[in-house]
């Protein structure tokens, strides 16, 4: 049997989650830079479990259209923001998709139709192309992947592999939503084979087959206008590391000058702008973990920019962020650390990314690291960039814990770092 065909056992439930009615969602403030507020640790909640916003009010970084790379400086005409809500117009083709993809992770928005014609779906583990997985978000459907008045083509009724696997599998709760003109709050959690809907502060269902992977998050609109608003999202098992007073000048590499001076912070967000000295975790144990960043060239001229992510506290062991006709990703060349009958020209055929991954100047990059027995896999925007590289073969030296870095390089043009996380593996 084709497990992708199994559609998932689903109960429904009738008790009112009393957490789940009481929760709020904090309406993120104004910020300078493009992100927005940070979202904070839910009451009870751990520091692995905090909730970063996905929509800053103002536009659209951190999303981008259907199989797009970047969100276009002029969005299309199908999505558009007015007082910091996210409007969905209408038109299928134009799917507004998140820049990351996602494991486990707990998603809560608000949404709002202004009228009972429209038509909406939810994406939470979709490819990148944001095809699979929807939750409908329209009128009686809500909450189900049934059948709609789009035609027998659609790929959304029915289609193998999505939750609930199409037809009634996941009974609709439209006696939850609010009518028209109404927001609602909708909460999303996913862990493994298991996750659950809550609907305005009340259980809707939770499903326990859903097989496990890692996906973008999307919003489909066929026909609105349907709001947005308050899309914030935990991912399962992070921590932040976006706490400065948990860091300290590297020693090794970069320039000088108090750590202040040259390293700005504004919650999540931080800025370089050098001559400045790297900087490196207080804590020096970080063995396998999974990592993730969000960087932007901010220099007017981004030429010969350069920094980077140290691996294990190590330099020059990083994942590599340069404006460079290589791009970033990883790199590791030194005289000191190659083995003297390797030959360097071919190993940094290896060890950097065989095309450039980089996004437009001006646009945000995303950058992930897992670093699981000294085996290093680096994705930049989506797309492997190194794919399992075992680094303690080219290196002997290089150590089986460390902290982690930020490089400070010449020419000390400025680099911003948003939201740095890390999951550490067992």
């Amino acid at each position: 049997m084709n497990l992708l065909s199994v559609p998932p056992r689903c109960h429904q439930l009738r008790r009112i989650n009393a957490l789940a009615a009481s929760l709020t969602l904090a309406i993120a403030l104004p910020l300078t830079s493009a992100f927005a507020a940070e979202g904070g640790v839910r009451p009870g909640a751990t520091a692995s479990s905090e909730f970063v916003p996905l929509f800053n009010r103002r536009d659209l970084t951190g999303w981008r259209v259907s199989e797009s790379a970047v969100m276009p400086k002029q969005p299309p005409a199908a999505w558009k923001i007015e007082n910091g809500v996210i409007i969905g117009l209408g038109d299928g083709n134009a799917m507004l998709a998140s820049q990351w993809d996602y494991g486990d992770f707990e998603l809560e928005f608000d949404w709002m139709a202004e009228n009972d014609g429209y038509d909406a779906d939810l994406f939470i583990h979709g490819d990148r192309l944001v095809r699979f997985d929807p939750i409908r978000l329209t009128k009686t459907l809500v909450g189900g992947p049934q059948e709609t008045d789009r035609g027998e083509g659609d790929y959304n009724a029915g289609a193998k592999g999505m939750i609930g696997g199409g037809g009634n599998a996941r009974k609709p709760v439209p006696e939850l939503q609010k009518p028209a003109g109404e927001w609602n709050t909708w909460r999303i959690v996913v862990s493994g084979s298991r996750y659950s809907l809550t609907c305005n502060g009340k259980e809707a269902w939770t499903c326990t087959d859903h097989i496990p992977r890692r996906g973008y998050i999307g919003f489909r609109v066929y026909r609105g206008p349907f709001h947005l608003r308050n899309i914030r999202l935990s991912e399962t098992g992070f921590s932040s590391l976006m706490n400065m007073a948990e860091w300290e000048v590297y020693p090794g590499f970069g320039g000088k000058g108090p750590l202040e001076q040259h390293w700005t912070t504004e919650g999540r967000l931080w800025t370089f702008k050098g001559p400045g000295p790297s900087i490196v975790t207080k804590r020096k144990n970080f063995a396998s973990y999974h990592l993730r960043v969000e960087f932007l060239f901010a220099d007017p001229d981004p030429k010969d920019i350069n920094s980077g992510i140290y691996l294990r506290g190590v330099h020059p062991w990083q994942a590599d962020i340069w404006e460079h006709k290589w791009g970033s990703g990883l790199w590791g060349l030194n005289h000191a650390y190659v083995p003297a009958k390797k030959n360097l020209q071919d190993l940094g055929k290896v060890v950097r990314p065989e095309v450039r991954m980089d996004n437009p100047q001006g646009h945000w990059n995303y950058l992930e690291v897992r670093v699981e027995n000294n085996i290093v896999t680096t994705w930049l925007n989506g797309r492997i960039a190194v794919d399992h590289y075992p680094v303690q073969q080219a290196d002997p030296k290089f150590p089986n814990t460390g902290g982690i870095g930020l490089q400070a390089h010449w020419p000390w043009k400025e680099v911003r770092f948003h939201n740095l996380r890390i999951k550490e593996l067992k």
